[in-house]
Formats: structure tokens, C-alpha cells, sequence
């Protein structure tokens, strides 16, 4: 089968938890809440997915789970080799936290300007390093800063990854405020949307915890990939 590059356009997705926030009280009151839950009506709502590339960091990563955690939302993280060898722990962190690992090749090198053995070498080495510290295989794979050509296609399908995109680039690497990443995510967002962030930026941790609220009041879900692209294939 042809691999594709996911973009946008992903469909919408069926999944089998709820969101924390509808189920995390214990209270008689959540409970009859709970009862009350028109599933059915929550998986018709539009859905997006925020991707977190670079990591995992320090200090950056797990913050990123908590708050994750506390909105009741999943992601997908591309992580880099050299980092996971560096903060395993963490890796393991984001799996074991339902959240979507994806490769980000070991070096983050711009793959273009490599031949095809190079290429399969940044991916190949950063999958078996995941599945390693993990026990899982990566389902996606996105080339850094988004640079790609016919070769490296060829060498992500020959490694059975699809290779992702987004449709969302929030800038976070400029440093921009946190209100302006907020901004340009809520001005551009619309189903199916795939939101670029970076584990590593500290306008997006801040960013976050609002940026989550916000596209739940327009009646987004937040999903991982899979998620996304799941649901288009079974639509």
C-alpha cells in the first residue's frame, strides 16, 4: 500500500475515552453528569490534533503532560534521537501517559541534503532507539523543519512510517508571546487541523493550558494522530 503524507483532510475520528474533564469529579453530581454523557454526540464534534516536535526536554516535557493531563487532551510528540538517549525516562513518560510517539529522525538534520543511506540511518537508528526504550513502533514520521523530497519519501514508506506534516504553524520558535501563539491557532484552526508546537519553548507551556480551553469552547477534541487518521479511514 502507498503511504501518504498526512497533512490535513484527516477525518473524523472514533476513539474510546472520554475527556478527564467530563469523568475526573467523584461527586454525586459528576456521576449522574456522567450518566447523563450523550457519547454519541461527542464524536460528532470536529476534532484536531497538536503535535509537539524536538523533544523530549527537561523541564519542558513533562510540564507539557501535566497540563495535558489536567485538560483532559492527548498529543502526539516527534521526538529526536539524541534527546531520547539523553532523557529516556521522559520518553517513556509520554508513552505510558496515552499520549502518540512519532520519529523525528536521531539528529534533526535537514534530510534533503543528505543521500538515501544517510536518510535511512536518521530514521531507521531514531525507530529502533524508540521501540528500545518504549517497546513501541512509531506510526509516523515527520522530516525536521518540514524539508523533503522524492528520497526521503521513499525511505520513510521503505520503513513502513507514514510521513506527517501539519496545516498549523504556530511560530513558537521565534519566541513569540504566548497570547500571539494562541492567536494564530484560533484565527486558522478548523477540523482536522494539525497544529506544529515545539517541547521546548516556553511561550508554548504557557500558552497551553489556555490555547486547550479555548478550542474546547469553539467544540474542538484534541486526539493524537492516529486518532485523526483513523477515524477518515473507517468514515
Amino acid at each position: 500500500m502507498t503511504k501518504k503524507i498526512l497533512k490535513i483532510g484527516l477525518g473524523v475520528m472514533i476513539f474510546s475515552f472520554i475527556l478527564r474533564s467530563q469523568v475526573s469529579t467523584i461527586s454525586t453530581a459528576a456521576t449522574k453528569d456522567f450518566n447523563n454523557f450523550d457519547f454519541k454526540e461527542y464524536l460528532c464534534k470536529p476534532c484536531i490534533a497538536l503535535t509537539f516536535d524536538d523533544g523530549p526536554h527537561q523541564g519542558y516535557t513533562r510540564e507539557i503532560l501535566k497540563v495535558l493531563e489536567q485538560e483532559g487532551a492527548r498529543a502526539t510528540f516527534f521526538v529526536v534521537g539524541k534527546q531520547v538517549k539523553i532523557f529516556p525516562e521522559l520518553l517513556r513518560e509520554i508513552a505510558s501517559s496515552g499520549n502518540e510517539i512519532g520519529n523525528h529522525t536521531y539528529n534533526h538534520y535537514n534530510l534533503t541534503t543528505l543521500d538515501a543511506v544517510q536518510i535511512n540511518y536518521e530514521i531507521k537508528t531514531n525507530e529502533e532507539l524508540i521501540e528500545r526504550v518504549t517497546g513501541l513502533v512509531p506510526r509516523y514520521f515527520r522530516p525536521p523543519g518540514g524539508h523533503y523530497n522524492y528520497k526521503v519519501v521513499e525511505v520513510a514508506n521503505e520503513n513502513g512510517e507514514d510521513m506527517a506534516l501539519w496545516s498549523i504553524h504556530t511560530n513558537d520558535t521565534d519566541r513569540p508571546t504566548s497570547a500571539y501563539i494562541c492567536q494564530r491557532v484560533l484565527r486558522n484552526v478548523e477540523d482536522r487541523s494539525v497544529i506544529l508546537l515545539h517541547s521546548g519553548v516556553k511561550q508554548t507551556l504557557e500558552a497551553l493550558p489556555q490555547l486547550i480551553r479555548e478550542l474546547r469552547k469553539k467544540g474542538f477534541r484534541l486526539v493524537t494522530l492516529s486518532e485523526l487518521d483513523n477515524s477518515g479511514e473507517s468514515s
